[in-house]
Formats: C-alpha cells, structure tokens, sequence
C-alpha cells in the first residue's frame, strides 16, 4: 500500500469520526474541523497519487 493511499484512507477515517461526532456527540465545531481536516489529507492523498 502506497503513503498516498494511506493518507486518502486517514482522510475517510477522520471524515467518517467527524459524522460521528456531529450525530452523536452534538459538537458542531469539532465535526467541522474534523471534516476540514479529513478532506485536506484525502486531498494532499489524492496529489501524491496522482504524481506517479
């Protein structure tokens, strides 16, 4: 597994966490951040990918 497939998985990961904190947790600003976040590193992810 390449480093730009790991950071696209980490990236759905904190997306996925992000949800949850907003459904069950209610804390629109850490959900916010999170998603910021997990698309940012999905995004940087999807860069490296597409270098090679």
């Amino acid at each position: 597994m390449s480093f730009a497939k790991i950071l696209q998985l980490i990236g759905i990961i904190l997306a996925l966490n992000a949800l949850y904190f907003g459904i069950a947790q209610d804390s629109m600003k850490t959900e916010v951040l999170l998603l910021f976040l997990g698309g940012m590193i999905f995004y940087v992810g999807r860069m490296f990918e597409k270098r090679r």
